[in-house]
């Protein structure tokens, strides 16, 4: 993605919601005190000792033409 969108940097958006073995996080992709370009969050499923096991991501806004 730091190839594709040179400049740019992913912030988290809001605090991280977790129950039991799931992690959601939203997250905003951005040129540094602009509007964020893409908005989306991932889910991440956590192994019994706390590392991920898997993440998946869902696109909340991109720009037209993508």
């Amino acid at each position: 993605m730091q190839e594709q969108f040179p400049g740019f940097v992913f912030t988290l958006a809001g605090v991280i919601d977790a129950h039991h073995h799931l992690a959601r996080f939203t997250w905003e992709l951005g040129q540094p005190g602009k509007e964020a370009m893409v908005v989306g969050f991932d889910v991440a499923v956590l192994t019994a000792d706390g590392r991920i096991e898997a993440v998946h991501g869902f696109l909340d806004k991109v720009p037209s033409g993508t």
